[in-house]
């Protein structure tokens, strides 16, 4: 199996259907003992012809075969004979992956390449989906830019809690989350947020994709109040001399790499805390701040 072949087959395609022609032609003995049997029974203290009598097999031989054909088609007994459909199912299952499907096929190939490395070196679905977190965060931050103002706030809560778990278990992956390596693991691939949190990551990123696509049609159905970018710049220099205030003249040295490598639990801190300051300001303000800022437009 190569690359996305393991992707490709949608349910109810030819494989679900040669699955189904071979469980009737595996099964046709027993329903023909079964055929047998009710002729038997139906026939019982009398004496048919033999035509009659083969006719009666062969109505009940065709029904039972249909039977089993119908049954075989059912969803459930798909997901149990057929890994395909088994699999798609494990796919739907994640909202990220069903909302990019719907609304950007070019990003699903991305998701369904990385998808199938993660599965073809071993790992199950639900490990796959984990180890890919990254690509989700990196998908979701390129349209984030098109998301409405409540969606850049949810993401923003959603990123903190995110930070401050692995601020817990290693400050340094905190700043690997928010600036990786090339070459090294990303700590969002790593087991390390909660089943809840986890959720609420894959859902976050199914709303960015889902708002963002309202945002692309430019159709009039978003309400958000228009933020001037002149009032966005003063808000965010307020939001600055805030931070000065807290980190005094640290507050200006997230961008130095050798500093921040230096001091991961602080820069942390630094990041975690403007989120909170940002998110302190009226909802409109504070959705596009967040939605430049988490973009990495402005530091």
């Amino acid at each position: 199996m190569n690359g996305n072949s393991m992707f490709a087959i949608p349910p109810g395609q030819q494989a679900g259907l040669w699955l189904s022609y071979a469980v009737v032609m595996l099964l046709l003995p027993v329903c023909a003992v079964i055929a047998g049997v009710v002729v038997g029974v139906s026939n019982r203290n009398q004496a048919p012809e033999d035509g009659s009598l083969v006719r009666q097999f062969l109505l009940f031989l065709a029904i039972f075969a249909a039977a089993t054909w119908g049954i075989s088609r059912l969803p459930s007994i798909q997901s149990r004979i057929n890994p395909e459909v088994k699999l798609q199912e494990q796919l739907h299952a994640n909202v990220a992956y069903e909302a990019i499907e719907k609304y950007s096929p070019s990003d699903t190939v991305k998701v369904q390449a990385a998808l199938a490395k993660e599965v073809a070196s071993g790992a199950r679905v639900a490990d796959a989906f984990v180890r890919i977190r990254p690509l989700f965060a990196a998908l979701a931050r390129e349209r984030l830019g098109f998301a409405d103002q409540a969606t850049a706030v949810m993401w923003a809560h959603v990123m903190g809690d995110v930070l401050q778990q692995m601020k817990a278990a290693d400050p340094q992956k905190c700043v690997r989350t928010l600036h990786p390596l090339a070459g090294t693991p990303q700590p969002l691939s790593e087991p390390v947020l909660s089943e809840e949190s986890n959720a609420a990551f894959m859902k976050a990123v199914a709303d960015i994709y889902a708002s963002a696509s309202t945002g692309m049609r430019n159709d009039g159905t978003r309400k958000d109040p228009r933020i001037e970018l002149q009032a966005l710049q003063t808000e965010y220099r307020l939001v600055m001399e805030q931070m000065k205030g807290e980190f005094g003249d640290d507050a200006a040295r997230t961008k130095d790499i050798q500093w921040r490598e230096a001091h991961p639990a602080m820069y942390c801190d630094m990041v975690l805390r403007k989120m909170q300051l940002i998110l302190q300001r009226e909802p409109a303000m504070a959705g596009s701040l967040l939605r430049e800022y988490l973009r990495g437009d402005i530091h």
